[in-house]
């Protein structure tokens, strides 16, 4: 990706010509191509969230199997104690030869309690003998997986770090793209588009615990897009919709394919205030729905949470948390 947008800032330079029509040409060729370029690189800022919520959720269990291995550790020396104080109690009654013990009795009354006594500390020994192994296994167990837990963290890991090198260098060719795109609005005298204000006012009333959530995104309006983040003074799109549930007491996800197999799939026609709406096939983007056919979201690098309609972008679906 870094390599054609650098390719891309080569070839867009070559065509700045001084004619007007030749330089708005350049301005809507760039304007594609930054768009293109940007829904890129949310591509890329939403696998590394979605790899950062996975590694989060092994870093829990890994706590847990730690204390798991602990708990285990502590029952498999209770078990060891058990089988040797067994084994002594048996050695005490039947010495190391058993069967002339037994055959030596005085009586025999004492050689049937003998008996009965030989056979109940053999099923004691059986019953903790197989506590014993129980107790091991289940320890081996939450090892190995411990160790298999490691390996796929350090894994994530790589990939994060190799994410994140790929976005920045991303952003570095994006933000140099705009450059241009600015100084080709200034040549031209042209002014930068703007989809729609930050400070517009809710088209319709949330209720219930969406409410809550509502009225957080329409508070962060204006604030900048930051990929990785969920605010306090930035976020991206899934950070911004997880941040807003969470103010509703609902966890969300921060990252918009979890989010979308989270929540209560709806149709269109049951959208609500508050509902998300989640776009492209591979569900890289997300906003929350606030009525009259418009959403709140954070677009992408360079721009603000703002107020867009839901359909300039392709809709895979809609969704109610809670």
């Amino acid at each position: 990706m870094a390599g054609r947008a650098a390719a891309l800032v080569t070839a867009v330079t070559a065509t700045l010509l001084p004619a007007p029509a030749q330089a708005q040409a350049s301005i809507a060729e760039l304007d594609r191509r930054i768009d293109q370029a940007a829904h890129q690189l949310e591509t890329v800022v939403e696998q590394y969230n979605e790899i950062r919520v996975d590694l989060l959720h092994n870093q829990k269990r890994a706590g847990e199997l730690s204390e798991t291995i602990e708990e285990l550790d502590q029952q498999l020396a209770i078990r060891h104690d058990q089988v040797g104080q067994l084994a002594a109690s048996t050695y005490r009654v039947n010495g190391n030869r058993p069967v002339v013990t037994l055959l030596s009795a005085a009586s025999a009354e004492n050689f049937v309690d003998q008996l009965l006594l030989a056979e109940v500390l053999n099923r004691d020994n059986e019953r903790t003998i197989a506590g014993l192994r129980a107790a091991r296994d289940q320890s081996e167990s939450a090892r190995r997986a411990a160790t298999t837990l490691v390996e796929r963290q350090q894994l994530q890991e790589r990939q994060l770090a190799a994410n994140r090198q790929q976005i920045e260098s991303d952003i570095r060719h994006l933000t140099e793209l705009r450059a241009r795109q600015r100084a080709l609005l200034n040549r031209s005298g042209a002014a930068a588009a703007s989809r729609s204000p930050t400070n517009t006012r809710l088209p319709e009333a949330a209720t219930g615990v969406a409410a809550a959530a509502v009225s957080f995104a329409h508070g962060q309006l204006g604030k900048p897009y930051r990929w990785g983040s969920a605010g306090p003074y930035s976020y991206d799109c899934s950070g911004l919709t997880s941040a807003a549930w969470a103010k509703a007491g609902v966890q969300l996800p921060h990252n918009a394919r979890r989010q979308f197999g989270a929540v209560t799939r709806i149709g269109k026609d049951q959208l609500r205030p508050g509902d998300l709406v989640f776009f492209y096939s591979n569900i890289q983007h997300v906003g929350i729905y606030i009525g009259a056919g418009q959403m709140i979201h954070a677009p992408r690098h360079g721009e603000v949470v703002r107020v867009d309609r839901i359909d300039y972008m392709p809709i895979r679906g809609y969704g109610r948390p809670g």
